[in-house]
């Protein structure tokens, strides 16, 4: 399954939801866009668009939005700036683009916030366990297989330099995965292009990477509804209203394999080299920037159901996990993911 496949929690988007409890008769003009990419799907809805943007002209735009940053980052294209970076084997100072900088940079910091529990380097674990570009082997990784892999893994044996943008490898085989920033980074770009070319009210989607702004075509809140999280069924856990602010889940659920009985997710501690086995089966995270929580997301999940709650309380993270228990769930919010919720609900009241 593509690495752009790895899509960690699909969220279902309910674009028109009567928060403010005022239901208008007529809704105002919406434009509404979708389609593949990434190896997963795109999604755009605006709210009274700007006089002259059409439907065709924003395909147009954002496939060169969407191909652009399919050039920068993805593991997929041979041809991308990453995968340039991938295959080289230098361990002197290497050339970046200032964009891909920013991408591995975030990563980074998260990387240091997690103590390397989350790692943009995690590439070869990912393609050893058979959910990146690699095809997956018909046996499972030995100890001596995650051992020798484990060697290439560490966000510390990477260095950044911004003037002028460079990165440098201690090791000439290290591998970078930016998959779990990449979505929201995606989303990060589009939103780009909207704001730039006067679009003000949107909700921009790439799998479970989410950002919006202003009101839907009714006047109301975006409504972002997260599923819950069980592999048999799709079903609606709880809803979101989101306007100015990214919202990414991360789960364990849909992107798997079975072998001897045993489920193995595609969420990797690099500590131990295999995938996680945790009770937590998804982690929505809410803040500014689309990549940044896209990758707290991930390393949340990874992080688990006790470590992952303790972690988004101590650094003031609007996180919400959900714990499988059994046939059924819990829902566990951060204080600031319930201070959000306490401060849209006040809102949308007013």
């Amino acid at each position: 399954m593509p690495i752009w496949q790895r899509i960690r929690l699909l969220l279902c988007v309910v674009p028109v939801l009567a928060l403010s409890g005022c239901i208008e008769s007529q809704a105002d003009p919406m434009i509404e866009l979708s389609g593949p990419t990434m190896g997963t799907y795109y999604s755009v809805k605006i709210a009274r668009p700007p006089a002259g943007l059409t439907v065709a002209q924003l395909e147009l735009e954002l496939g060169f939005v969407l191909n652009a940053v399919i050039a920068e980052i993805s593991t997929y294209d041979p041809n991308s700036e990453l995968s340039r970076l991938n295959a080289n084997s230098s361990t002197d100072w290497i050339p970046i683009s200032a964009q891909l900088l920013n991408v591995i940079a975030d990563g980074q910091r998260i990387a240091a916030l997690t103590d390397g529990v989350y790692d943009v380097t995690i590439g070869p674990l990912v393609n050893l366990w058979g959910f990146g570009p690699e095809h997956r082997a018909e046996r499972l990784p030995t100890a001596a297989d995650i051992q020798a892999t484990r060697e290439r893994v560490g966000y510390r044996k990477l260095e950044l330099r911004s003037a002028p943008p460079a990165v440098r490898k201690a090791r000439g085989d290290l591998y970078i995965d930016l998959s779990s920033l990449g979505e929201g980074y995606g989303a990060d770009r589009i939103v780009a292009w909207l704001e730039a070319h006067g679009v003000t009210d949107y909700m921009v989607a790439i799998a479970g990477a989410i950002r919006a702004q202003g009101h839907n075509a009714k006047g109301q809140p975006w409504g972002i509804a997260i599923e819950q999280p069980l592999p048999e069924q799709r079903s609606v856990h709880r809803v979101v209203p989101l306007s100015g602010h990214a919202l990414a889940t991360s789960g364990d659920y849909r992107n798997f394999f079975e072998q001897n009985g045993k489920r193995y997710s595609h969420e990797i501690d690099p500590y131990t080299g295999a995938p996680v086995d945790r009770k937590l089966g998804s982690v929505t995270v809410i803040g500014d920037v689309g990549m940044t929580v896209d990758g707290l997301a991930t390393a949340l999940m990874v992080l688990g159901e006790e470590r992952g709650p303790a972690l988004a309380a101590a650094q003031g993270i609007a996180a919400y996990f959900i714990v499988r228990e059994g046939t059924t769930v819990r829902g566990i919010a951060s204080p600031a993911f319930q201070a959000y919720l306490d401060a849209v609900g006040d809102a949308a009241g007013d």
